[in-house]
Parts: structure tokens; C-alpha cells; sequence
């Protein structure tokens, strides 16, 4: 609900502000005076197209701040919160414009987008303009009008279920496309997969021939090392040689003198202890390296099998611009690649299918939301003709036809959808755009907007002088219908109908004044004595009378019982 509203250099307004609380609001005041100002204002704050044209004369900017009371809006507190926007449950919507024509938008302090602030604002408030009717001749409009009516997740489902089948569509004319590129890729993996089998590695990885050739390689290096080691730990039984002396033969000579000095001195028994320690690990490590190096035998054959398969992996590593030790993710990567490339989910017959699935299951819900519609269609239709009847139109027909064309496809369904209307009897309905008089289609256009009126996703409705072109007891019935809607949602209508003006919750008068040659329109919230001389100078005019000021009294006093 719309709670403040402060405007600033707009238009003609200089300055004002108003605060606005629920039910109906009427605004009016004489021609002239800058009624639908404050509507275009509102649209501004709401993200609608501003012009340079809308700032006041000798101002540098014009700027409208709007606050909103959302406690009864989930989804719009949803919606601030999912776009980091909410501050304590408060929706406050600002718009500045400048003469260069620059804007600045912003929610609740935060700058946003004009594109943002425009879809808050449609969750906010909807405005009827006087001209709403030329918008409710297009078959888009006629078909959105007849979806809010309905309020079915069947609506969204349909629209889900296109884009489903279009995606699908798309992926399979893009398969078809590129079906040669595709092939030519296919072939490529395959004959890079093709050098790595040829390696025949016997299911060796490329990683472990690496090290296989490095020990081959290096095998008379690797038995001399190991004799040289072999000869340092342990005693050779076969040299006489004193010189050099091996580690555990000297180890066992130190054992023997450290038992003869445990026997003297026990202090020294955890030196023998290690001592003895480290002849046994010196004995097990001889005869390691003696084990390893019998298993050696220099394979020439083996070498060179090695040899051969080396070279062909640094061949790949360079031609695929990795480490020989990550060619064997770069092999994987490419067998992975090439079972994609030739996996049936690939192949148009299984995307074929899985569109043509996807086409039935839109087909079949569309089914669904026409036959929906119908039914809908003829339940607003009759709404909509009972009310034309309490509208000066006796006997006039409203018809809502839908017929499927199963030709068509869209994300609406397969609907065609037309507004037809008669406002006398024993005229044939015709389409809504084809009605003549201006006045018929106004009060028929309000109809429309008030059969709806329930299914308004919004609490704040605004009516742009939609009583137009009527009067007498059809405006007094006008009235007291958007009264009734201001019981359930906040109402602003701007009227020069007393009949309306008189059923209104709250009345705001719009006025224009010159002050020292320069002209503003000011925005006053009436008290109910000046409420009466409102309605009483809209009766009879400037002039007001004893006569029209208790015309205005009793219209007032009997607002909302008709």
C-alpha cells in the first residue's frame, strides 16, 4: 500500500507531499489543474519513461520518493530480500532526473537499475489510464487479462514446457549444424587415441616406463654401487687384506672388547647394547643389497623395447604441450571426449526423440489450458455482462471466445483469444476493437478492469478518470463498485464525477495557484467540511449554494449504502 508520496520540481508541482492510508482516495479538482501530474509522477518512481520535458521551468532536476507498506506483500518481501534490497521490512522507491536527461534510481537507499525499480513497481501498484481500453483491444492484453482471471499454475506449467521443447529443438538443430565440425573432432580424438594405443605399452603406465628405462639405463652403475656397498658393510671371506677392514667385522671386534668392559663396568652395557643393535642392521642391510643386486640382469632387449616407447612419449608430451607425467590424464581426457562424441545420446535420433517427446508434452498441456480457458472465459463473460448491465448498457453481451489452433505454438498455448461485445440488444457481438462509441467502450473497458479487479497481484489500483464519458446513476453505481474494491485493496481514482468523488474513504484536492507570476499545483487532503464544498462545487460549479452544499451532504452521508 502506498503510505507517502513526496514530489519535487515535476512538472508543474514545485513542492508536495501526501500522506495516503487504505480504501478509496478520490482526487479532484478543476481542469487543468495537474490531476494526472501525480499519476505520472507515481509512474516515474514506479520505473516508467521520464522526459527532460517533466522537469519543472527553471529546475536542474526533478525527483519523486514514494513509500510503500508491504506487511501484506510476501512476495514483494521476498523479492527485496532474494535482491539484497529489504531494510527492515520498508520499501522506499526514489527517481531523480536531470536536465541532461541522466537518472538515478534507488530502493530503500540502494542505487538500482531503471529496469529493477520498473519490476518492483509492477508488484506495487497498477494504473488505469482513461485510455485504457485501446490497450484491451490487443489480443495480448485480451489473453493476459483472461490468465489473471484464471490463476492457474497450468498457465506456467504450458510456458515451462515450451521452453523445454524449444531447448530441446535448439540442441538438435545445433547438433545438425554442426554435425561435419562435430565429425572432424571425432575423427581427430580418435587418431591422437590411435598413437597412444600404437605405444603398446602392455598396460604399463607412461609414468612407469619412465622409471623402468632409468633403472635400466643406469643397471651397470646401479650392480657396481652395490658391490662397493656389499664390500664396505661385510667381511670378504675370499681377500686376505687387512687394510681395509669391513664394517662388521670391526663392529664385531668392538662387541668383543665391550663385553669385556660390561664385565668390569656395567656402566657401559647400553653402549654395548647399541653396538650390537647395529652389527645385526649392518648384517641385514649387506645382505639386502646382495639380494638386489643377484636379481639384476642388464635386458639389452628390454632396454631398447624401452628405448623405443620413451621416444614416442616425448613426441607426445611435446605434441600435446604437457609433462610426460601428465600424459596419461591427457589420454584419459581424450578417451573420455571420444565416448561422448560417439555415445548414442549424441546421435540425432535420440535428440529427435527426446524433442518430439518433449513437443507431446507441451501439446497435451496446452490441451489442458484451452479447455481451462473456456471454462474460465464463459464465467468472466458472464461477470462481465451483469455488469454492463448496471452500466446503462440493458441488454448488452459480452462474449469471450477461445478457440485452439493447433498450428500454433507459442509460450501462451495454442489459443486464439478475442474479446467480443454487443452494448445493445439485437446486435451481434463483435470484437472489442470494432466498438464504436467512445463512451460504450470506456464503461465497457471498466468493466472489464473491475470483473478483474480481485485477481490484481497488487493492493494499490489506480484509475485514471475511467468513468469518462458517463454520469447520473451509472457513475453513482460506478462509485460505489471501486468503494466496494477499496474495502480489500488501496484505491486512487482521479474523476470530475461527484457520483464517483462522493463515494471515496479520503479525498485530496489538486489545485493550481500563481504566485508572483509563477504557476504550481499543490495537493491538500480535504477535512469533511471541505470534502462537501468539493463535491458541492463539482454539482453546481464555482458558485457554491445552499442547494448543492446539501446535495454534497446527502451524497456523502449515503456513500457506500447504495
Amino acid at each position: 500500500m502506498l503510505e507517502h508520496l513526496h514530489i519535487r520540481h515535476f512538472a508543474i508541482i514545485d513542492e508536495t507531499e501526501v500522506e495516503l492510508g487504505t480504501g478509496m482516495t478520490a482526487l479532484t479538482g478543476e481542469t487543468g489543474a495537474g490531476k494526472s501530474i501525480l499519476l505520472d509522477a507515481l509512474g516515474m518512481v514506479t520505473g516508467e519513461r521520464a522526459s527532460i520535458d517533466n522537469i519543472q521551468q527553471g529546475q536542474e532536476r526533478a525527483e519523486v520518493t514514494a513509500s510503500f507498506d508491504t506487511d501484506n506483500l510476501k512476495s514483494v518481501n521476498e523479492w527485496l530480500k532474494q535482491n539484497d534490497l529489504d531494510d527492515n521490512d520498508s520499501c522506499v522507491l526514489r527517481r531523480i532526473i536531470n536536465r541532461k536527461g541522466k537518472t538515478r534510481s534507488s530502493i530503500n537507499g540502494t542505487p538500482v537499475s531503471l529496469q529493477t525499480l520498473k519490476t518492483l513497481g509492477q508488484q506495487l501498484l497498477s494504473i488505469h489510464g482513461q485510455n485504457q481500453h485501446q490497450q484491451l483491444t490487443s489480443a495480448a492484453d485480451q489473453r493476459a487479462l483472461l490468465d489473471q482471471f484464471t490463476q492457474s499454475p497450468l498457465i506456467k506449467q504450458v510456458a515451462e514446457s515450451y521452453d523445454a521443447w524449444q531447448a530441446a529443438q535448439a540442441k538438435l538443430e545445433e547438433h545438425q549444424q554442426s554435425a561435419q565440425a562435430r565429425q572432424h573432432r571425432l575423427d581427430l580424438v580418435q587418431f591422437q587415441l590411435q598413437e597412444f594405443d600404437a605405444l603398446d605399452s602392455g598396460g604399463v603406465s607412461h609414468s612407469d616406463i619412465e622409471a623402468e628405462h632409468r633403472w635400466l639405463a643406469n643397471a651397470e652403475r646401479l650392480i657396481q654401487l652395490g658391490e662397493t656397498a656389499c664390500t664396505a658393510l661385510s667381511s670378504n671371506e675370499s681377500s686376505n687384506s687387512t687394510a681395509n677392514t669391513a664394517a662388521d667385522e670391526q663392529v664385531a671386534n668392538a662387541i668383543v672388547a665391550l663385553n669385556e668392559l660390561v664385565n668390569i663396568d656395567e656402566r657401559v652395557q647400553e653402549a654395548l647394547d647399541l653396538v650390537e643393535s647395529a652389527h645385526i642392521q649392518i648384517s641385514e642391510a649387506s645382505m639386502l643389497v646382495r639380494n638386489h643386486i643377484s636379481a639384476m640382469e642388464h635386458d639389452g632387449n628390454r632396454l631398447q623395447w624401452l628405448d623405443e616407447r620413451l621416444s614416442v612419449l616425448h613426441k607426445l608430451s611435446k605434441k600435446h604441450l604437457v609433462e610426460l607425467s601428465e600424459l596419461d590424464a591427457v589420454e584419459q581426457t581424450l578417451r573420455d571426449e571420444y565416448d561422448l562424441l560417439s555415445s548414442p545420446a549424441m546421435q540425432p535420433d535420440a535428440l529427435q526423440a527426446e524433442a518430439d517427446a518433449l513437443k507431446l508434452v507441451y501439446q497435451a498441456q496446452a490441451v489442458k489450458l484451452s479447455k481451462l480457458r473456456q471454462r474460465t472465459a464463459k464465467k468472466l463473460s458472464k461477470t462481465i455482462t451483469e455488469s454492463m448491465q448496471q452500466l446503462a448498457m440493458e441488454g448488452g453481451v459480452f462474449e469471450i471466445t477461445v478457440t485452439a489452433d493447433k498450428t500454433a505454438y507459442s509460450r501462451h498455448g495454442q489459443d486464439h483469444i478475442v474479446f467480443n461485445v454487443s452494448p445493445n440488444p439485437g446486435v451481434n457481438p463483435a470484437p472489442l476493437s470494432k466498438v464504436a462509441s467512445g463512451g460504450e467502450l470506456s464503461r465497457i473497458s471498466l468493466c472489464i478492469q473491475l470483473a478483474v479487479i480481485d485477481t490484481q497481484p497488487v493492493q494499490t489500483l489506480i484509475f485514471d478518470e475511467v468513468d469518462a464519458g458517463i454520469g447520473g446513476a451509472v457513475a453513482q453505481t460506478v462509485g460505489h463498485r471501486l468503494r466496494q474494491v477499496g474495502n480489500v485493496a488501496q484505491v486512487l481514482c482521479v474523476t470530475h464525477l461527484p457520483q464517483v468523488a462522493s463515494q471515496a474513504h479520503q479525498h485530496l484536492l489538486v489545485s493550481k495557484q500563481v504566485v508572483k507570476g509563477k504557476t504550481s499545483t499543490a495537493l491538500t487532503t480535504l477535512t469533511k467540511k471541505q470534502t462537501e464544498d468539493e463535491i458541492a462545487r463539482m454539482l453546481g460549479g464555482a458558485k457554491l449554494t445552499k442547494k448543492s452544499r446539501q446535495h454534497a451532504k446527502e451524497m456523502l452521508e449515503s456513500a457506500g449504502t447504495a
